[in-house]
């Protein structure tokens, strides 16, 4: 698939999420064949004013390209200038524009999904986005509306390709339903229908079958994968194999699990530090053990975790046990 100048491997790109989308998660993704991986969204307020932590949010390397940098923001100017810094400073495959995110934080201060109850808004920002980019392409990522009542998927994507984005990613829920319910993939094939640059897929996607559905029932180009790949990132092969050859992978076994658990222990670590890495660490070790005999009375215990050589100890006292 081809996003402007740039050309994807594989239909299954690394969902953006905030809190997660760090550098050790979107190294894992790109390792285990995901297509694409993608930032935390970042304020482009934060990136026109400098701050410290914005501009740590966006630094990326080669070993996890290709990235995108996914930017959330109201004002034209501001999305424009901030797009343009980090163009020049950072130098992603893409940026993404967040016009889906539900969180009310985000929505409370005109992004994300907020802006869809403004089209002629959106239009500037994606217009303006796209000038400050330059030769770098520019996709947004929008849910159906802002509820059940407006959806104006349709409409938002044909005013992108109007203002010149590459591609368009739907996550086929309104923001009223946040993850709730099930996705209207439905709405992902009308989308297809309206627009002629790529469509990506998201939402419900969680297994190989999952993936293969959703590109033949909706006719998208490629299909995004979100919480399916939390304490997962195996799932990224496991879909590319069984798109490519319509054989479903044996699922990872325990210790395949606790092995990928370590191992991105050890680049959260070299990324931020051990004591802030392993704290940050925990939430990915509850999403690691998921499914595992006993993981009631073992996620208490790792969400205790100060060192690397604790998480190690307490995987192979589990190991022994069971």
């Amino acid at each position: 698939m081809n996003i402007g100048k740039l050309t994807l491997q594989g239909k299954v790109l690394s969902a953006p999420l905030a809190g997660v989308s760090n550098r050790p998660f979107r190294v894992l993704a790109i390792k285990a064949r995901a297509a694409m991986t993608y930032t935390e969204m970042v304020s482009s307020e934060g990136i026109i004013r400098n701050q410290t932590r914005t501009m740590e949010m966006m630094a990326i390397h080669q070993d996890e390209q290709p990235v995108g940098i996914q930017l959330f923001g109201a004002k034209p100017e501001v999305m424009k200038e901030a797009a343009s810094i980090t163009v020049e400073k950072i130098g992603p495959d893409l940026i993404d524009i967040n016009f889906g995110c539900p969180v009310k934080k985000v929505v409370g201060r005109n992004g994300g999904a907020a802006v869809l109850k403004d089209l002629s808004l959106t239009e500037d920002i994606i217009k303006a986005t796209v000038e400050g980019a330059g030769e770098t392409p520019v996709t947004i990522k929008i849910r159906t509306g802002w509820d059940e009542s407006c959806p104006v998927f349709e409409q938002v994507g044909k005013i992108a390709e109007r203002a010149g984005a590459k591609a368009v990613t739907l996550h086929a829920r309104s923001r009223a339903k946040g993850f709730s319910g099930s996705a209207d993939w439905s709405a992902i094939r009308k989308l297809k229908q309206a627009v002629s640059i790529p469509v990506i897929g998201n939402g419900d996607v969680n297994t190989c079958r999952d993936a293969q559905r959703m590109l033949e029932e909706t006719g998208c180009d490629a299909v995004m994968v979100g919480r399916a790949a939390l304490g997962n990132p195996f799932i990224f092969k496991a879909m590319n194999d069984y798109l490519e050859t319509g054989i479903r992978p044996d699922p990872p076994t325990v210790d395949e699990k606790i092995e990928m658990a370590q191992i991105h222990a050890r680049l959260m670590v070299e990324q931020f530090g051990e004591e802030k890495g392993v704290v940050m660490m925990r939430r990915y070790l509850g999403w690691y053990v998921k499914g595992f005999r006993g993981a009631s009375e073992l996620r208490p215990k790792l969400f205790q975790v100060t060192t690397i050589a604790d998480m190690n100890d307490l995987f192979a006292e589990y190991q022994r046990t069971w």
